[in-house]
């Protein structure tokens, strides 16, 4: 079977958000796809999806900051889901290899990701990821 990567669309996003598991925003369905056509469309943003037989097997999805540290660009890998019956058959690696050559036809100095867990960081291991310290975060909701 044939995997296709193509740019995600407006439209992806019932689709995406079965796979993926995205929490509403602030418990609002029709905010929650706003949010998804802004991300879409914005040119800090890449999102791609995998599809096989017009069917979505996978996203990935990397963000970009320009950091003056690095002189250039430093791209973030922020979503890479496969659909669980499609996993070990080599569609992260596709779409993980995707987004790093597009972040370096952007000039990306860098591609930096956060795994969400041991197995998502031996798999970043396995593509060349190496450790690199510790990041820390503070939510900024309502009231914070």
């Amino acid at each position: 079977m044939e995997i296709r990567i193509r740019r995600g669309r407006r439209t992806d996003y019932a689709a995406l958000n079965a796979l993926c598991g995205w929490p509403a925003v602030g418990r609002n369905p029709a905010r929650s796809v706003r949010m998804f056509r802004r991300t879409v469309a914005d040119l800090a943003y890449d999102l791609y999806v995998a599809e096989e037989n017009g069917t979505l097997v996978g996203v990935v999805a990397a963000s970009y900051v320009r950091e003056l540290r690095l002189g250039g660009q430093r791209a973030t890998l922020e979503e890479l889901v496969v659909v669980s019956e499609r996993r070990r058959a080599g569609v992260g690696r596709r779409l993980l290899d995707f987004v790093i050559a597009r972040a370096r036809r952007r000039g990306a100095r860098t591609f930096e990701a956060r795994p969400a867990d041991e197995v998502a960081a031996r798999f970043l291991e396995s593509t060349g990821f190496q450790p690199s310290g510790a990041r820390y975060a503070r939510p900024l909701g309502e009231g914070t």
